[in-house]
């Protein structure tokens, strides 16, 4: 049905096939389907809860050319409701929902909510719809599976000119607007949704196909822990643990039963369908993973922080600390050997996450001892802020850096390929130097390709908003001015409106940044959700468009939304608060 803008609008989701999987009443394992109205127009709901599992439906379009495609989904009142949607001809399903940054002033309200999908040729698409399930059993009992709520209101299919299809191609074209880099860590979508599958991983990667991103971060280890199938070290599949502090910790180690066991690399999924969309990938690793503190214990048997206790750090006390030293050439030696093995995949770079769990070097005995010969002191005996004892610190972390360009450089020859970039996720000014993290040394002698500051907040800070300093902003900048390394700021907090978005990149472009990095963009539970703020977010490299767009005042993005009237034989708009 044609709407006055020339819309197609598909609001009567009675139509899905097959009809088998469509109920009138509540049921398990099918579809609700309920009329509802708003003040411009009627429509059937489609909807699931929480113990529903519907099966997957699909509904034909019948139409030719080019669309945007635009869906009206129903949230509750705290913004929760996901669906899955997948053309006859996308690669996997895509995983649309309101975004954890959604908020309703009036928690009573009861509106239909438009969120932008993208732009496809339709001819002869059919839409497939599916709910998102997590089997938490293996019974047919409700509690066996855990779902997300899905109520789907209509599908808008908006035709495009010829000129803005022109327009459309024209900007996929364009490379000087990617200038974003995602992160993911490999471990959220299976302790969510425990799905072993080839299309799982690709639902990850696929929200990045034509936007600004260029860069894919995707965490391939973490410690002596792989996210990829290898010998180097060991997998995350918890053998021989019965009880898990977390459903999503139990999820996610079944997970990895499955993939082992059926020889499914999700890290080799995930690289080859990042190069397929055109994204750059970067096998990301957390240097600090080793043994991890309570309810994490699970990920802690077989690690080799109990088979090489030589290797454990040391404190200023002399007391063992709980975690391995990277002062010790042995720690070195390892962490290489399995970046060596990943890096065997055609990955076109690695990255080291030092903002997680740090320090790697403390008053290790390599270090105390070298100190000693060097100054004839001991370092125990002077401040923690001492420089000359920071300085000397911070030689074995740039060792590392060293021998890691060393074996890359190596491997690049071997395999005749070209260099192998290294990225370093860091900490902000103060805390880099006084964990052992020399970035201007390593900046001079050409160790890493791509500095990524976490954040100017004390304390690794996830919550606060980052780089409302310019000192800070400035001092990174400067740093890498005039070198062959990029920089590129991580935004925080993960969650913001898509004009705090817009603004923060203004913002950093005008201070000489040149790229931004998005901690944490993994799909649904990420940023990559298709809500508002991705609307916004996934086209931030366009610089000279978010100036035009501060200029004429910083709009609103406006979210388009409709208010319901009536649900099945219910008046909404009588609220009944309570």
């Amino acid at each position: 049905m044609a709407d006055q803008d020339g819309a197609v609008y598909i609001r009567d989701l009675a139509g899905c096939q097959p009809e088998s999987a469509l109920s009138e009443r509540p049921k398990r394992g099918v579809w609700h389907v309920q009329p509802y109205e708003t003040a411009e127009f009627r429509g059937t709901l489609l909807s699931a809860g929480e113990e529903t599992a519907a099966p997957e439906v699909s509904i034909g379009l019948e139409l030719s050319g080019w669309h945007r495609i635009f869906v009206g989904v129903y949230p509750d009142h705290r913004g929760r409701g996901s669906i899955e949607l997948k053309l006859s001809g996308d690669p996997c399903f895509t995983h649309l929902n309101m975004g954890p940054d959604w908020a309703d002033t009036n928690p009573h309200g009861h509106n239909i909510y438009e969120l932008l999908w993208k732009d496809v040729d339709l001819t002869g698409q059919e839409l497939s719809i599916r709910q998102v399930c997590t089997p938490t059993g293996s019974s047919d009992e409700p509690a066996a599976v855990s779902c997300e709520r899905t109520r789907l209101a209509y599908i808008k299919l908006a035709p495009m000119p010829e000129g803005m299809v022109k327009e459309m191609e024209s900007e996929r074209q364009r490379t000087d607007t990617r200038r974003l880099f995602a992160h993911n860590d490999a471990h959220g979508y299976l302790y969510l949704y425990g799905s072993a599958t080839e299309e799982a991983v690709r639902n990850e990667i696929e929200p990045y196909r034509h936007t600004d991103f260029s860069r894919l971060y995707w965490e391939c280890g973490a410690g002596d822990t792989m996210f990829y199938l290898g010998q180097a070290g060991r997998l995350p599949t918890c053998d021989g643990v019965e009880d898990f502090e977390r459903q999503g910790d139990r999820l996610h180690a079944e997970t990895w039963r499955t993939f082992r066991d059926q020889q499914l690399d999700p890290f080799v999924v995930a690289l080859e369908a990042a190069h397929e969309i055109g994204l750059s990938f970067h096998a990301s690793y957390r240097p600090a993973g080793f043994f991890y503190p309570p309810p994490l214990e699970q990920w802690n048997p077989g690690s080799l922080y109990f088979s090489r206790p030589d290797l454990r750090m040391v404190g200023k006390n002399g007391e063992t600390a709980p975690r391995i030293s990277y002062a010790f050439a042995d720690t070195r030696r390892f962490v290489i050997s399995l970046l060596l093995e990943v890096a065997q995949h055609p990955v076109d770079g690695v990255c080291i996450l030092y903002n997680r769990r740090p320090p790697l070097v403390d008053y290790d005995p390599p270090l105390v001892e070298g100190f000693m010969e060097a100054h004839g002191e001991d370092p125990r005996q002077l401040a923690d802020d001492d420089a000359r004892w920071l300085g000397h610190r911070s030689s074995a972390l740039t060792a590392f850096h060293r021998e890691l360009r060393e074996a890359l450089d190596g491997l690049a020859r071997e395999q005749g390929r070209d260099r192998i970039a290294v990225s370093a996720c860091v900490l902000n000014r103060e805390e880099n130097f006084r964990n052992g993290l020399d970035l201007a040394g390593w900046v001079a002698e050409g160790l890493v390709d791509t500095l990524i500051p976490y954040t100017d907040s004390p304390g690794v800070d996830s919550m606060g908003m980052a780089w409302e300093d310019e000192e800070a902003v400035r001092y990174f900048v400067e740093l890498v001015e005039g070198t062959d390394c990029e920089l590129a700021l991580n935004i925080m907090p993960r969650h913001m409106s898509a004009e705090a978005f817009g603004r923060k990149a203004a913002s950093l472009y005008a201070q000489g940044v040149e790229n931004l990095f998005f901690w944490d963009s993994a799909g649904p539970s990420g940023r990559a959700h298709f809500g508002a703020s991705w609307n916004g977010l996934r086209n931030l490299g366009h610089r000279k468009e978010i100036e035009a767009w501060l200029q004429d005042g910083a709009p609103d993005v406006r979210q388009v939304s409709t208010p319901l009237r009536k649900l099945g034989e219910y008046d909404l708009t009588y609220q009944t608060p309570g």
